[in-house]
């Protein structure tokens, strides 16, 4: 129980509701408090929120609202670049929370935003989620060339090879990448999962990717259906991995 608040079951009463730092934490990413929105963070995971919670009802809210703003041209790009910059470090706060509290592993991720795309939060929060869900992450990061992403599936014989991009002009890409598989022999090896806000799930089916996620809850939900598929989970260590059913919230 936090200091000044009663609480009868899951209801609590008080100045010091635990919703109330993540609504602040969410006010101070949208004005680009940097340091406000990094001490939030740190006071929320104090006050016992599961870091998931704090990302779903706190940062990806904050996200939301910045993306309004920008389209209603209230924000322009030096506000959100510093939204960007608080969202990126309070993140960086709550991945060691995250991985501490992950399920035993599922298997084995290659992650990257596709050529000629920079652009990487909507990555980073599904990659912190996927760690959460028992995932290993290999992220390489933006603007991978195809060649990289097929050099890294080769050498490092992931379960899953995850593509993401934010511009319609780069989507083109995520099907260079995949002919790029193709051609090297790899496209039956490994199941591509593909993002990101311009992607559909039409455009997955036409460019020969396994599954599309409309967003971090669903990409984690179709990336266990593609280990499923995976005749239960590959081994490690000698021990089978077997997908929790449990998700990210729990």
């Amino acid at each position: 129980m936090i200091k000044n608040n009663i609480s009868y079951g899951n209801v609590w009463i008080g100045y010091d509701h635990p919703m109330k730092s993540i609504r602040q934490l969410e006010c101070a990413i949208v004005k680009g408090d940097i340091n406000r929105a990094t001490a939030l963070t740190g006071k929320c995971l104090q006050e016992g929120l599961h870091p998931s919670h704090i990302i779903e009802q706190g940062i990806l809210r904050a996200i939301e609202a910045v993306g309004e703003k920008w389209k209603t041209y209230e924000y322009f790009i030096p506000n959100v670049l510093v939204s960007a910059i608080a969202t990126k470090l309070s993140l960086n706060i709550l991945q060691p929370a995250l991985i501490a509290l992950r399920p035993r592993y599922i298997g084995k991720a290659v992650a990257g935003t596709v050529r000629g795309d920079v652009h990487d939060i909507g990555k980073n929060i599904f990659l912190m989620f996927m760690e959460a869900n028992g995932f290993e992450i290999i992220d390489l990061g933006i603007d991978v060339a195809p060649e990289h992403f097929v050099k890294t599936v080769k050498k490092e014989k992931p379960d899953l090879l995850l593509l993401s991009c934010l511009y319609t002009l780069t989507m083109h890409a995520m099907e260079d990448t995949i002919i790029a598989l193709k051609k090297a022999g790899l496209k039956g090896q490994v199941k591509i999962l593909v993002g990101g806000a311009p992607i559909t799930s039409g455009f997955a089916d036409s460019i020969g990717a396994d599954a599309f996620g409309i967003d971090a809850m669903e990409g984690i939900k179709k990336a266990k259906e593609l280990m499923a598929g995976r005749k239960g989970g590959r081994k490690k260590n000698g021990f089978e991995s077997r997908i929790p059913s449990t998700g990210p919230g729990h």
